[in-house]
């Protein structure tokens, strides 16, 4: 009898109960869906898919640095990275905007996401000849 009463007095203790991880799912799943477009476009990428050139393509990047390198080196390399990967999707070097540069830390290891966009090439008026 006694056991009955103290399983109903914890069942009812630990209704009252309620742990909050504000933020914790929102960026997992943040950080799943990162993960698998970065992935997702690397396999793209191998199968050979015709990209288009046109001037409003962009092109993500996540790279995971080693334990020697420092945050602004990991995300100069993610932008590299990412820019190479825009280069050969339009077949040239164009000229580039960083639209997203960020970092974060995964297991100890400092990780980048970026994304670079193909910028239009501009010319400046040529000047008149008289």
């Amino acid at each position: 009898m006694k056991f009955i009463l103290i399983l109903l007095a914890l069942l009812g203790i630990s209704a009252c109960v309620s742990i909050d991880l504000p933020g914790v799912v929102s960026d997992s799943a943040k950080v799943a869906k990162e993960t698998y477009r970065s992935v997702a476009g690397k396999k793209d990428e191998q199968e050979g898919v015709p990209s288009s050139t046109d001037s409003s393509e962009s092109v993500s990047n996540t790279y995971i640095g080693q334990e020697t390198q420092t945050p602004v080196e990991v995300k100069n390399l993610c932008v590299g990275e990412a820019a190479a990967k825009l280069f050969k999707a339009s077949g040239k070097e164009v000229p580039y905007t960083i639209t997203q540069n960020t970092i974060s830390t995964v297991n100890n290891f400092v990780a980048a996401t970026c994304r670079v966009k193909a910028s239009k090439i501009t010319q400046a008026p040529s000047p008149e000849k008289k």
